[in-house]
């Protein structure tokens, strides 16, 4: 894999998005297919949002067109395609119809806004294909102990259930303009670094192609946005950085990979973990709407929309950096610094649940 076969990836998703996402708003205000105004909304224009088919389109695109160019560099790609062709299909394919049907789903509850239960369905359908192919979590090592237990029959059920709650992780904190956006695009640079530095060259390739994707859906997304993702974007988001960790750790055959994943991921995951808690405290459904996630916590506040942004970047940023140093110090050390961010992150999640409450 060169620089080349990395720009001409993220050059094709961000191409394909800038090209197709006006399309999609002129398409959708002629149909008036807005998003709704509700009370747990912020919007008082009419605001399309089903960008998610340009994310989706994008990073599909850019998928084919940098596997194409850089087939015969990546590792182990080219041997598969000279001398299995079915090995090939049984890594790709489960991927691509999780991905599809992931995004099938959230383009139908765009429109017609189904029931919670039927949507964990589908989410949890989606993440069966990928979990009963060769990417599930197998095993899962104990931190500082490193212990490691083999899942066995459980870890179908398990990395499902990893599938699943970061697909819906980013679509809890799609509330506020480039929130979500911003978010995955933070955390895709950090899977993407993270990729290169493991030499995995095919997840690396997958992260640019959803990197510009990303990027060119925020040209629209910025406050105030002309577009919004919707659930057929945020679901998709999601569900390809939650494979991020286990293509990894398909390659290196080590569950540790999570934990960096996790810190990666932690500001939607902190998000979600605590709202379906709250919700089962007081006996709702844990997918159910609400209006009291980390983005409304901080504007009730008082805190505005690019202040919101700001914050939430830049803590993205910090636990990116935070992963990635979780590969270069020593396992120990690097452990114990991630597993101390959870902890600070927690902390502050509390602090924040406490002055909402004051307020």
């Amino acid at each position: 894999m060169t620089l080349f076969h990395l720009l001409i990836t993220f050059a094709t998703s961000l191409i394909v998005n800038l090209a197709v996402t006006p399309a999609i708003i002129h398409v959708a205000h002629s149909n008036r297919w807005y998003d709704e105004q509700n009370h747990r909304k912020i919007h008082t224009e009419d605001v399309p949002r089903i960008g998610g088919v340009g994310i989706f389109v994008g990073f599909l695109a850019a998928a084919i067109v940098g596997g194409a160019v850089g087939t015969g560099s990546l590792p182990g790609i080219a041997r598969i395609i000279d001398s299995q062709p079915g090995e090939l299909a049984l890594r790709f394919l489960p991927p691509l119809f999780g991905v599809a049907l992931i995004h099938l789903l959230g383009l139908i509850d765009d429109f017609r806004n189904l029931r919670a239960v039927i949507k964990l369905f589908i989410q949890i359908a989606a993440a069966t294909v990928i979990a009963l192919g060769p990417l599930r979590i197998d095993q899962l090592t104990v931190p500082l102990l490193w212990y490691t237990v083999d899942l066995g029959a459980f870890a179908v059920p398990v990395t499902i259930l990893w599938i699943v709650a970061v697909s819906n992780a980013l679509n809890f904190i799609d509330g506020v303009d480039s929130l979500a956006g911003g978010n995955a695009g933070i955390a895709t640079v950090f899977f993407a670094v993270i990729a290169i530095m493991a030499a995995e060259a095919a997840t690396a390739l997958l992260a640019i192609a959803l990197l510009g994707s990303i990027v060119g859906f925020l040209v629209f997304n910025a406050p105030p946005a002309r577009i919004f993702m919707g659930d057929s974007g945020s679901y998709v988001l999601g569900f390809v950085l939650s494979l991020f960790p286990l293509m990894l750790n398909e390659w290196t055959g080590s569950s540790l990979n999570l934990i960096p994943a996790i810190t990666i991921l932690g500001i939607p995951l902190l998000d979600v973990t605590t709202s379906v808690f709250r919700r089962l405290r007081r006996g709702q459904h844990p997918f159910s709407a609400d209006r009291e996630h980390l983005h409304h916590k901080l504007m009730d506040l008082g805190l505005e929309t690019w202040s919101i942004l700001g914050l939430t970047y830049g803590a993205s940023a910090v636990l990116g950096i935070v992963a990635v140093a979780w590969y270069l110090l020593p396992p120990n050390i690097g452990t114990a610094l991630n597993l101390g961010v959870w902890a600070i992150c927690a902390l502050l999640m509390g602090v924040l649940i406490r002055l909402r409450r004051r307020t």
